[in-house]
């Protein structure tokens, strides 16, 4: 009798730990397909980055990889999925839009409101809309984003997006600084 009780506490224990290693084995699959998925989106979009900053001399590429990462979540959001808008910028693009809920700031407080945000045909061209914008700013205020262009390197930048408005996140440049640093987004810099 002692034998059997003593043979169910073994079983019970290696279900137990078969159990265990299974799951260890699915979160640490996931975690490194999270982390391909993440590489990935940054190895689609940088050299696009990179090669409108040798064009047009404008927005440093660390900053536009960091913002499509924070604005769609490595391209994963809906907006991204939907409509290829890595940003979040609203209005239309030649003509496209799609209507959706977004979360503002305001004195710090969030909210949430219904807006229409461009559609791009592609990534790339989602990519070059956000570089021209800062190019030319908005219709209100052609040198809207002067100080980001004019900025010398992306603490810099980052800092000056808030300042110019792009975004309503209190702490939207450090949160673009994080995801530069954690992934050394500035190597496209140079």
């Amino acid at each position: 009798m002692k034998r059997i009780c003593k043979y169910k506490k073994y079983k019970v224990f290696l279900i137990i730990l078969v159990v265990s290693l299974a799951l260890l084995s699915v979160f640490f699959t996931r975690l490194f397909q999270k982390e391909n998925r993440e590489i990935h989106f940054i190895d689609e979009i940088a050299p696009i980055a990179v090669e409108l900053n040798q064009q047009t001399g404008g927005v440093l590429p660390s900053i536009i990889i960091a913002q499509a990462i924070l604005e769609s979540n490595y391209g994963e959001s809906e907006l991204a999925v939907k409509a290829n808008n890595l940003f979040g910028i609203k209005g239309s693009y030649n003509g496209m839009s799609v209507k959706m809920a977004t979360i503002e700031y305001k004195n710090n407080k969030s909210y949430t409101i219904e807006a229409e945000f461009r559609a791009y045909p592609d990534l790339k061209s989602a990519l070059i809309d956000h570089t021209k914008l800062f190019l030319e700013g908005t219709s209100w205020n052609k040198r809207q984003y002067y100080d980001v262009l004019a900025a010398a390197n992306y603490q810099e930048a980052a800092h000056a997006l808030k300042k110019n408005h792009y975004a309503t996140d209190p702490i939207y440049p450090e949160k673009l600084i994080a995801i530069i640093e954690q992934y050394n987004l500035e190597k496209y810099d140079n």
